[in-house]
Formats: structure tokens, C-alpha cells, sequence
């Protein structure tokens, strides 16, 4: 039977095996608040989890596999690939190893903590993309030899005017005296978003999860806090509960903080979710300084 969409597979494949969602989930070993973002195509499994989610179900990785494969072109599965928040996540803290590098050149401990960092995530991601690439390209008949030259021409036109831009980032942002709460529950993007406030001259002030942002919020006296950059996916509470809350406290110079969604979940329906909440804005994961500080200067 052929289902639009992967989501729909899986919960097809779950109501037939007689499981809940937070059954699904524990037996994956997942949030049943994932599971649910799965069957709503608001995100889609890790591929590393493919095979014991098939497994469950009763069915095989390519049965899986397939139901992320529109009739004509792999448009779903590319979808995985592009917005998966376990392929983003590494891929930001690459990036954000890279300018960390650059700042701190002497230091040669540092530098090598970076690079382990970028070898261990890139290690991650060569193996996840290399996978998605065989599925996605297994039915063609071929693959055009004119495809490739285009796109690394593009891509080196693209790292070009990015490296360009990079090379001027952080400069002519003077956000002296702010100070910037930054809501992120991985302690190297907390260290990354760091140094790129450091640059612009603001302080930074961090919170594991929404419920510690939320109190130190409530605690702070009213206007101490300028502005706050909120992960959406967090534990205890996430970025979207966080600001509902903040946006419904009682005194209006509290609720009415700036808060700019930072979040490796970049479909619309995450992005309309995170407005919906109360966010004034959405800046994506992996982080580019020079866009992350554009959306900033908007509120400060």
C-alpha cells in the first residue's frame, strides 16, 4: 500500500502492530513526543534508527526507506537529509568549531579539542549522508555527468561569497552593554554562540533548558536580560513551552523580551510553530555569524 508520506506509513504500521505512540517510543527508545513529530511529518527518524524501527514494525529498512520516496524523484527522502535535526546539529557544530579555531589560533589544547570535535561529527555525518545518497540514487538508471561539475562549481561560487562574507563577520555589531540569554542544552553550541556574542561586545548568559531560561526570567529584575537566543528542542521543557510561558508573566517588560528561535528544525511548520509560540524570530542551525547578527540587530 502506498502512503504520501513516511509519517503515514509509520503510524499505519503502529496501529496494526497494536502500539501506542509512547510504546513505540520506548521501545525505540525515543520521546513519544517524537514519535508523534514522526507520524505528523513535523520531523522524521534519525536513518540510524531505521533498522530497529523496521524491526518493530515488522517490516524491512527499504519498506522504510521507501516511504520516504515520492513516485517521480527521492524529494522525501532529501527532506530527511536536509532537515533531520541529527544530521544539523553536527553539521552547526563543525561550522562553529571552524570560527572557534580561527579565534584562537595560539592556543594549540584548544584547537585540538576543536578539531576532534569536527573529526568526530564529520565522522557522523560521511557515514549518514553516504548512506542516504546509495537509497537515494539506487533506482535511477543514471546519474548525469554534467551534474557534477554545475553543482561543485555552484558550491565553490556558493564558499566564495560565504567566506567573503565570514571574513567581515562580527565586525560593525556593537552590542556593548547587552546582555544575551542563551537558552541551548549542548554545552559547545552554548561555547559557539559564546564567542559571537563576545565579538559584537554584549555578555552572554546561559540556560540549559527552557525551565532554567524561564526562571532566571522570573528571578532577573525587569529589563537585565536585552534579548534571548532559545533552542526549540531541549529537555525538561522546550524552547516553544518556554516562551509561551515568558510571553504570559505579569510584568509586560518580562514577557515582552525578544526571543529569537535558534533551532536545527527548519520546515515551516516548526518555523510557524515557533511564531505561534511567541517568537519574534528564527535563525537556523548550523549558525552563519553574519545572520545570526543581522536578525539580532533587529532587537537590540
Amino acid at each position: 500500500m502506498k502512503h504520501t508520506t513516511l509519517g503515514a506509513y509509520i503510524r499505519s504500521l503502529r496501529i496494526q502492530n497494536e502500539m501506542t505512540q509512547a510504546q513505540l517510543a520506548d521501545k525505540v527508545g525515543v520521546t513519544d513526543k517524537a514519535v508523534s513529530k514522526w507520524e505528523r511529518d513535523l520531523s522524521y527518524p534519525d536513518v540510524a534508527l531505521f533498522p530497529k524501527l523496521a524491526d518493530l514494525l515488522g517490516v524491512t529498512v527499504d519498506d522504510l526507506l521507501n516511504g520516504c520516496l515520492d513516485e517521480e524523484q527521492p524529494s522525501r527522502l532529501l527532506q530527511i537529509l536536509g532537515m533531520n535535526h541529527d544530521i544539523r546539529t553536527p553539521l552547526h557544530i563543525i561550522l562553529g568549531c571552524v570560527n572557534l579555531a580561527e579565534l584562537h589560533q595560539n592556543d594549540p589544547e584548544l584547537i585540538r579539542r576543536y578539531l576532534k570535535s569536527i573529526r568526530i561529527s564529520g565522522e557522523y555525518l560521511l557515514k549518514s549522508i553516504d548512506y542516504l545518497m546509495q537509497v537515494t540514487y539506487r533506482d535511477q538508471k543514471s546519474i548525469g555527468e554534467k551534474e557534477y561539475p554545475a553543482n561543485i562549481r555552484e558550491l565553490g561560487e556558493y564558499l566564495n561569497r560565504r567566506e567573503e562574507a565570514r571574513i567581515n563577520a562580527g565586525q560593525g555589531y556593537d552590542f556593548s552593554g547587552r546582555r544575551i540569554l542563551v537558552a541551548e542544552d549542548i554545552l559547545l553550541n552554548r561555547e559557539i554562540l559564546s564567542e559571537f556574542i563576545r565579538q559584537t561586545g554584549a555578555s552572554a548568559d546561559y540556560a540549559s533548558d527552557g525551565r532554567e531560561c524561564l526562571k532566571k526570567i522570573e528571578e532577573a529584575p525587569a529589563g537585565h536580560y536585552d534579548l534571548i537566543l532559545m533552542d526549540i528542542m531541549m529537555p525538561e521543557m522546550d524552547g516553544l513551552e518556554a516562551t509561551r510561558r515568558i510571553r504570559a508573566l505579569p510584568d509586560p517588560r518580562k514577557a515582552l523580551i525578544p526571543i529569537i528561535a535558534v533551532s536545527a528544525d527548519v520546515n515551516d511548520k516548526e518555523r510557524q510553530a515557533a511564531l505561534d509560540a511567541g517568537m519574534n524570530d528564527f535563525t537556523e542551525k548550523p549558525i552563519f555569524i553574519d545572520k545570526l547578527m543581522e536578525t539580532m540587530k533587529k532587537y537590540i
